[in-house]
């Protein structure tokens, strides 16, 4: 999914440092909304890899047997390491889905910037013509 954003010029950009410039820091704040941009500004706690690593360690660990050759195929547990493997992909696509959501949530809090940003680019303009 390609979001488009309106081409910027120079002169725009120019513009608004500007007018930021121009305002003090509590005007800023206000005007843009502290309480909501400083929660959409929190630190990621990351994603959870360790079920996947600890279920792929079980699966190794039950693959890996210390005997001769011929004899390794008859030892080792064949379902403990498919139910290994299986706990795996479950914990991965779990995070999957975690990623998912939080890229999700970005692409609204995107949306919502752009707006904002289109909608105070129309209300300069028109500031200005008058």
């Amino acid at each position: 999914m390609q979001s488009r954003s309106p081409e910027l010029s120079t002169e725009q950009i120019f513009s608004w440092m500007r007018a930021a410039a121009a305002q003090p820091r509590h005007e800023q704040a206000v005007e843009r909304g502290a309480e909501s941009t400083l929660s959409s500004f929190r630190r990621h706690p990351g994603f959870d890899f360790k079920n996947a690593r600890q279920s792929l360690g079980r699966a190794r660990t039950k693959n890996d047997i210390d005997t001769i050759k011929p004899l390794r195929r008859l030892r080792r547990n064949q379902g403990a390491i498919n139910e290994a493997l299986i706990d795996t992909l479950s914990a991965l696509i779990a995070v999957n889905k975690q990623m998912a959501g939080e890229i999700a949530g970005l692409s609204g809090e995107l949306t919502t910037l752009r707006q904002q940003l289109a909608e105070r680019d129309g209300s300069g303009d028109r500031a200005g013509k008058i």
